[in-house]
């Protein structure tokens, strides 16, 4: 909440003024269109004080907290006049220097720098739409604190929640985060929520809910350590790999009454653009619990969930409230100390779907793009998809799709096999017998029937004996795993128009009652013969664009450590492009790959 609304300050507030102009847009922009006045007729009914009739209107309609809020933040106030005391002495002495608020100490200025570009990735607006999916009902801040995950006020939300907690249909459409909303110049980068996007939530408490005066020196206890007033949110993809997102700290509380309790209250003010506002934490309280902060950072509407960081720029606090007297005039800010939540132990890493590869952890090769094809790989794990084909020349990036598939998939419950479309044989049994030997099944083979042994046509014995025969050798070779076949080069070398093209069609065919088989096509592009095109995933490999190698730099970059804003990033991708000459056969590719390794690499 901002700036108090008592007469004294509404009287400051209004003599605090710069822009008529300025004023009246923003006044009936929030203005409460049917029940509430214009700028234009409030200045007629009181031409000497026009400002302060406004701020008296706006307080008896209830939109005072967020008129204050986008005038601050459009800096239509002048602060330095709003910061002048009252009433000023009559006579002072100028000193060399002193320390005016010892209790915030000093700020180192690298490391409020590096904090700030970190947050800047790190930090998102959230926005609850209404029913209609266009009406915004609310209006808050969050950030990032897994991989997926955001954190932010749980009342927020309560909206979206029935009465037992839990998601009311189509919530996840009404929930809009976006991050990169820092210069006010565009609409940032929106991130959906996962349509079961609610990992845990925390209430307010009680006492908070029903807004009860609470007596700090005698705070009640029962029931403030359960009642956390935050909630945590399952994005669709985890873009914390390539923006970052902090680690919570149960050991981490903020210090107060000492020199260097110092915070900063990094927010989305009424729906603005990102901002910080220093302060201090000024109490920890109920006494036993410790689970409500008391600061003094500067907060508005669409803060509530704001990062509160310390004099080291890591998280203490998630912006709650703003604490109020018997006048209605703010007193202080109120938070929820970090340290309270990371207690709790909450799957905060967790990935639900996608959990990307973009290195080799074995060599360091950098993975670029391919997150088509690692979708695949989890719909043929848990979907349809039985049969992926990628495509693209040589040396375009292929033969990492073997190197990805064995990077996502534990060797405990997969078996990755590779066969070269150039060692396929030209009968049917002999290609059977080549695949058991690669998936380790050779000693199947004995039980798979002889061509000699056939008593109808080809077709119908591969058929009716070779393909059952196989199947189950096949799951006798998986035990429980399932076998991934890569086969490789079928650009280069074609499948005989033998009984091996009858075999493999219908394996591809049947995919459904061989469940422990996956077959990936390298080289192949197109329909698969046999195969149920729903069955089927297929990607072609092109050249990496500009929001690939952005993406890369990013996580690489955020893997060592190395702050970056978004458009650097970017323009380092641009600028390899330019600079990396065309070339044949994709080799393009492996040195556009080695040059983003290293180029991430540097600070």
């Amino acid at each position: 909440m901002p700036a108090a609304t008592h007469e004294d300050d509404l009287i400051r507030l209004a003599a605090a003024v710069s822009s008529r102009e300025r004023f009246e847009a923003i006044f009936d922009q929030v203005r409460t269109p049917g029940t509430s006045l214009p700028f234009k007729v409030l200045a007629l009914l009181d031409t000497q004080r026009p400002y302060l009739k406004s701020y008296h209107h706006a307080k008896e309609i209830g939109f005072l907290d967020t008129l204050l809020g986008h005038l601050m933040h459009a800096q239509v106030l002048d602060l330095e006049l709003l910061a002048a005391p009252g009433t000023a002495p009559l006579s002072v002495t100028a000193q060399l220097q002193a320390v005016t608020r010892p209790d915030i100490g000093f700020m180192n200025m690298a490391v409020e720098i590096k904090g700030k570009v970190i947050a800047s990735r790190r930090l998102c607006c959230i926005t609850v739409l209404k029913a209609d999916l266009a009406t915004p009902h609310a209006a808050g801040t969050g950030f990032l604190v897994g991989p997926q995950i955001v954190l932010t006020s749980g009342h927020l939300l309560d909206d979206l929640l029935n009465g037992a907690g839990q998601p009311v249909a189509q919530s996840s459409k009404r929930i809009r985060v976006a991050f990169d909303q820092i210069d006010g110049l565009s609409a940032g980068t929106v991130v959906p929520v996962q349509e079961r996007w609610l990992v845990d939530r925390r209430g307010l408490h009680p006492l908070e809910a029903q807004r009860q005066v609470l007596n700090w020196d005698d705070p009640p206890e029962a029931g403030f350590d359960e009642h956390l007033d935050f909630a945590l949110v399952r994005l669709s993809r985890a873009v914390g790999y390539e923006r970052g997102f902090y680690a919570l700290d149960a050991g981490r509380m903020p210090v107060v009454d000492a020199v260097g309790g110092m915070v900063a209250l990094l927010q989305h003010p009424a729906g603005f653009p990102q901002s910080s506002a220093p302060g201090a934490a000024l109490r920890l309280w109920p006494p036993t619990f410790k689970s409500r902060m008391l600061h003094d950072a500067n907060s508005a509407e669409g803060s509530s969930g704001g990062l509160l960081v310390d004099s080291e720029f890591q998280p203490v606090g998630l912006h709650q409230c703003t604490y109020k007297d018997a006048q209605s005039k703010p007193v202080c800010n109120g938070a929820i100390p970090t340290a309270r939540i990371a207690g709790l132990k909450l799957p905060l890493s967790q990935v639900l779907g996608l959990d990307p590869v973009w290195k080799i952890k074995e060599t360091g090769e950098p993975v670029i793009g391919r997150e088509d094809f690692q979708s695949s790989v989890l719909d043929a794990l848990d979907g349809e998809t039985r049969i992926l084909t990628v495509a693209g020349t040589s040396r375009m990036g292929r033969s990492f799709t073997t190197r990805i598939l064995r990077e996502m998939l534990g060797i405990a419950e997969h078996h990755v096999v590779e066969l070269s479309a150039s060692k396929i044989p030209v009968t049917a049994r002999d290609t059977a017998l080549a695949i058991l030997a690669e998936i380790g099944g050779g000693t199947g083979g004995a039980a798979l029937p002889n061509t000699s042994e056939a008593d109808s046509a080809e077709p119908a014995w591969i058929a009716q004996q070779l393909l059952p025969a196989f199947k189950r050798a096949v799951a006798a070779a998986a035990s429980q795993r399932i076998i991934w076949l890569v086969v490789d080069d079928l650009d280069r070398y074609a499948v005989a128009n033998t009984s091996t093209r009858v075999f493999l069609e219908s394996v591809y065919s049947g995919m459904a009652v061989i469940p422990s088989l996956r077959i990936v096509l390298v080289g192949f592009q197109g329909a698969v013969p046999g195969a149920l095109p729903k069955q089927v995933r297929g990607e072609i490999l092109r050249e990496f664009s500009v929001p690939e190698l952005t993406q890369y730099i990013d996580r690489e970059s955020t893997a060592r450590e190395i702050p970056r804003f978004l458009s650097q990033s970017r323009s380092l991708a641009e600028q390899l492009l330019q600079d990396v000459p065309l070339a044949a056969n994709g080799q393009r590719q492996a040195e556009l790959a080695h040059r983003a390794a290293v180029v991430a690499s540097r600070p």
